[in-house]
């Protein structure tokens, strides 16, 4: 388990995040950190991948707690374009705010652990792994995720297969456009650009 990385003090870190979320949803960004370590140490990323999981981990819902017109007015303030399937599903904001409020305030300029903390949310076509083990991280820790629900989203988890990131990918994406379907929700386009992306290499690759 990575305690601390060279990218930040992981410690400092968890004290600011503490003060901008509630004791459970930090306990959610905290089992997340732990998840993210855990899959990229199985899934043999090197180090530098490991680390930036563990920091986009932690911090990937800084803003969570951020009201709507907070985010609306922050997004504005800092330029962060916004279309209207944005402003009809708010939530689809805070990872944007939380990137942009990560980098603010630790001077992090890191493509890679922004895009995991941007992306947590839809998921994008073109993901990079740090992003992959972010997002599936995010919905299978082990803090406050029910157990049952752990268990359906990790059926494809495969350590041995170097595939099985791309193929749990999908499993997820699939899984949460079934659920947006069945309550009239709307569906963000990166997500389906998502969705189609893994769609298209693993067919590509003969493993669909």
């Amino acid at each position: 388990m990575i305690q601390t990385t060279s990218i930040l003090d992981l410690d400092h870190a968890k004290r600011w995040l503490s003060q901008q979320l509630s004791h459970e949803r930090f306990e959610h960004s905290v089992g997340a950190q732990e998840k993210a370590v855990e899959l990229a140490e199985k899934f043999n990323l090197p180090l530098a991948e490991r680390e930036r999981a563990a920091v986009a981990g932690l911090l990937h819902d800084a803003a969570k707690l951020m009201r709507p017109p907070d985010l609306l007015d922050f997004c504005e303030r800092h330029q962060i374009p916004i279309d209207d399937t944005d402003r009809a599903s708010l939530q689809t904001l805070h990872p944007f705010v939380g990137a942009e409020l990560v980098r603010e305030t630790f001077q992090l300029e890191d493509p890679e652990i922004l895009n995991a903390i941007r992306f947590h949310t839809t998921g994008r076509a073109g993901m990079s792994r740090v992003e992959k083990i972010v997002y599936i991280a995010d919905k299978i820790e082990g803090n406050t995720r029910n157990p049952l629900y752990i268990q359906r989203m990790t059926a494809p988890l495969d350590f041995r297969n170097p595939h099985s990131l791309d193929l749990t990918m999908l499993f997820i994406l699939d899984s949460t456009i079934q659920y947006l379907i069945e309550r009239h929700q709307l569906i963000h386009p990166r997500t389906i650009e998502a969705r189609n992306d893994f769609v298209t290499q693993l067919r590509a690759e003969k493993h669909l």
